[in-house]
C-alpha cells in the first residue's frame, strides 16, 4: 500500500542523497501510474513511456531539490502532463486535443491525478494478494465469468468462487484506509 511516514522519510533521504535503488522504488512505484496517465493524452503508450522516462530523468537532475514526498510526486505528475501537451500541441494536433485540457483545468488534472493514484494503490494491493488470487481477481476485472477463470486456470468454480471471496476479503482490509476512495475502487473494478 502507501508506505508508512518513517518509510516515505527513510526513502525521501536515500533520494536526496542520490541512492539508486531508492529512486528505482521511486520509479517502480509511479512508472505505471505516470504511463497510463500520459497515456491518456497522447494515445500511443510507446511515446507515453519515453515522456515518463524522460521526466524522471528530470526529476534525478533535481532530486536533492525535495524535501517532500509529496512534492516529488507532484513534480512527477504536472512533468508528465506538461510534457504531453507540448509533444501534442508540437504535432499540430491542437484541434483535436479536447478544449479543457488545454485551458489547464486543476480540477480536471486533479481528478485525473487521482484516478491515476487509486489505480495505483488498488494495482498494489491486488499485487500483494496469493498468486492464485492475484490471477483470479485479474481474470475477473477483466471481464471473466467464475466458469470462464475456472477453465482457463484449470480449477473448479468453487475454488475460483473461494479465491475471490478470499481476495476480497484480503483486499477490503488492506485498503481499510483508503474508505474514502470507494467510490473510485467501484468504478474502476466494473
Amino acid at each position: 500500500m502507501e508506505r508508512k511516514n518513517e518509510d516515505t522519510s527513510l526513502l525521501l533521504k536515500h533520494l536526496q542523497e542520490g541512492d539508486e535503488r531508492a529512486f528505482r522504488t521511486l520509479f517502480e512505484e509511479f512508472y505505471a501510474s505516470l504511463c497510463l496517465f500520459a497515456t491518456r493524452y497522447l494515445g500511443d503508450r510507446e511515446e507515453a513511456a519515453d515522456v515518463v522516462q524522460e521526466t524522471f530523468l528530470k526529476y534525478w537532475n533535481k532530486h536533492t531539490d525535495f524535501d517532500d514526498y509529496r512534492k516529488i510526486k507532484s513534480f512527477l505528475y504536472v512533468v508528465v502532463r506538461h510534457a504531453c501537451l507540448n509533444l501534442l500541441r508540437d504535432r499540430e494536433l491542437r484541434s483535436r486535443i479536447p478544449e479543457e485540457w488545454i485551458e489547464d483545468s486543476e480540477q480536471e488534472f486533479r481528478n485525473q491525478v487521482m484516478e491515476e493514484e487509486v489505480h495505483r494503490i488498488f494495482n498494489h494491493a491486488i499485487d500483494k494478494l496469493p498468486l492464485q488470487m492475484r490471477m483470479v481477481i485479474n481474470l475477473s476485472l477483466d471481464g471473466l465469468k467464475n466458469s470462464e477463470i475456472a477453465e482457463k486456470m484449470n480449477l473448479s468454480e468453487g475454488t475460483v468462487h473461494a479465491y475471490k471471496k478470499e481476495a476480497y476479503k484480503k483486499l477490503r482490509i488492506s485498503l481499510k484506509d483508503y474508505y474514502y476512495l470507494l467510490p473510485f475502487l467501484l468504478f474502476i473494478s466494473r
